[in-house]
Order: structure tokens, then C-alpha cells, then sequence
């Protein structure tokens, strides 16, 4: 199923009706309640590219190094901690360490 961003105010439909239109770019932003720039901006992307975005980044911009892995990995197995916990408690040693890099559940059942 399509999920539509929270904070959009337009939908797909929309926003396909947008890019295929030839009326003024004033008159359609009245017609939605959007700006001018935003309207500009759906006909830049074109019918094809009306879907939202991921707003997730490709690469995270730090990885655990096996070391550090291997260090996670113990203190889950021995702690048994949920994610967030484990996180909070390794921070203090491994400050670059945060939710979205620490190795999840799965990961450190197939490292160990």
C-alpha cells in the first residue's frame, strides 16, 4: 500500500493533476492551498516522479567496525538490553554510536 508523507499537502493525484496542467502557476496554487513554488516544483519533476520521496539517506556517514560490533554484541548477549537501552549504555564508550548505526536485533543474532 501507497503511504503518503504526513506533512504533504498534496497527493499523488495532485500533483500528477499539476504537472499535466497548463493553467497559470497562480491559479493552481489557489486552487490547492500551495505556493507558487511548490507548483513549479511538481512540474519541474514531471507525471512520472508525483510519488513522495524517501527522506532516508542512501549511506549512513559512520559504520561499527567489527571491533565495535564484536563489543555490541556482547554486551546484548550478556545484558539482554532492547535496542534503545543498549544504545544509551554504549554512547558512553562509543560517543558516534546512535539508534540508527547500532546493530539491530537481527544483525547481532547472524554475528553471533
Amino acid at each position: 500500500m501507497m503511504q503518503i508523507h504526513p506533512q504533504s499537502r498534496t497527493t499523488p493525484a495532485v500533483r500528477a493533476d499539476i504537472a499535466r496542467s497548463t493553467e497559470p502557476t497562480r491559479v493552481l496554487a489557489k486552487r490547492y492551498g500551495i505556493s507558487e513554488e511548490t507548483v513549479r516544483k511538481w512540474r519541474k519533476r514531471g507525471e512520472q516522479a508525483c510519488q513522495d520521496r524517501s527522506s532516508r539517506p542512501n549511506r549512513l556517514p559512520w559504520r561499527v567496525t567489527e571491533e565495535e560490533r564484536a563489543i555490541i554484541c556482547a554486551v546484548r548477549r550478556a545484558t539482554g538490553f532492547p535496542l534503545d537501552d543498549l544504545t544509551f549504555v554504549l554512547r558512553h564508550f562509543l560517543p558516534h554510536l546512535n539508534r540508527d548505526n547500532c546493530p539491530s536485533s537481527n544483525n547481532l543474532e547472524q554475528a553471533a
